[in-house]
């Protein structure tokens, strides 16, 4: 059948079946008897048959395509959920998109003219205004609960996850050894001249302050950071003070790498000089030497939710917003005071 695109009559008459059993195969949405299965994936095989997708979704008005859409899809913490996401997607009949989010309205119209069946969003730079975009004309919306989002739609369906809980176990062990000192490297990585309190992490890191009566320095907070290579300045210039932090919360394990390059640099050592802590408890926590103390979020978990609400949302079901609970991952990169 060389230079001819395979029908769906093709295989049907190589298998020795009605077309319509074909597609019950390809779709795998009716019973068909494993004698026939067998037979029509033979075919199916044998003559390199690909089902029209395209007209599969102007038949049944979907384009069977989800996108997946965070502030930095290098990250390998969002490169790892959307791998899982693809296993999931896959047995359903979906396909996803991965895509970098930007504080332009013109790209995210750009986004909804793709006809994305529906949208997974993880962002901490997106305005409510932006984000509500894509339910206001109709598209089914999951998005991560990982800071506080301000004006969201009440059609968004929210995978929250307890980024803040997870900052607080994080900072209530710096505590109990004796860290007093603590500086923070802040999410958002965005300048500006007041301290985000949406941000679930610099909640949590405040909140701990105010509980033990710790006075809260605003020069401790690292913000506005452009890169690994703004971080590592501004992580080295912090340490280098006189009164520089005993520890430090990182917003990411990449990052918390940086900032333990800048702590070396200085000749100190971790943790016997500094205390660090990350996030994610991704790839690089687990081979940093010493491995790093962190924040463990679970992305498999994460991702086999978020995929599954929103599918049930395409698909019409009414569907409610989920917890995820985080858990502090204690490698060899904290120290106590009195030790």
């Amino acid at each position: 059948m060389s230079g001819k695109r395979v029908t769906r009559k093709d295989v049907a008459d190589r298998a020795g079946v009605t077309p319509t059993i074909v597609s019950y195969v390809t779709n795998n949405n009716r019973y068909v008897s494993k004698d026939k299965r067998e037979r029509v994936l033979q075919a199916i095989k044998e003559l390199g048959y690909h089902p029209n997708t395209v007209a599969l979704g102007l038949k049944c008005k979907k384009s069977y395509h989800i996108a997946f859409i965070c502030d930095d899809i290098s990250n390998e913490h969002f490169a790892k959920i959307v791998m899982d996401m693809e296993d999931i997607a896959n047995e359903r009949g979906y396909i996803i998109s991965f895509c970098n989010t930007r504080r332009d309205e013109q790209y995210i119209n750009k986004l909804i003219s793709r006809q994305f069946d529906g949208a997974i969003i993880s962002t901490d730079i997106l305005e409510g205004e932006l984000i509500n975009k894509f339910p206001d004309i109709g598209i089914p919306t999951i998005l991560f609960g990982n800071r506080i989002h301000e004006n969201i739609s009440k059609d968004i369906t929210f995978v929250n996850i307890d980024i803040y809980g997870g900052t607080l176990k994080a900072m209530e062990h710096l505590v109990k050894e004796g860290h007093t000192k603590i500086a923070f490297v802040d999410s958002s990585l965005k300048e500006q001249d007041t301290i985000d309190y949406n941000d679930l992490r610099v909640k949590g890191y405040a909140e701990i302050h105010e509980k033990y009566n710790m006075v809260l320095n605003k020069d401790y907070i690292i913000q506005g950071a452009n890169g690994y290579k703004d971080v590592f300045e501004k992580s080295y210039k912090l340490f280098q003070s006189k009164d520089r932090p005993t520890a430090i919360l990182v917003n990411d394990d990449m990052h918390a790498y940086i900032v333990m390059s800048a702590v070396k640099s200085l000749n100190l050592e971790v943790p016997e000089d500094v205390s660090i802590i990350g996030y994610n408890d991704t790839t690089i926590a687990k081979y940093m030497v010493p491995r790093l103390t962190t924040v463990e979020i679970p992305r498999k978990k994460i991702s086999r939710a978020a995929l599954e609400l929103l599918i049930d949302k395409i698909e019409g079901k009414v569907v409610k917003d989920i917890d995820i609970d985080t858990d502090l991952i204690i490698g060899n990169t904290t120290k106590s005071m009195t030790q």
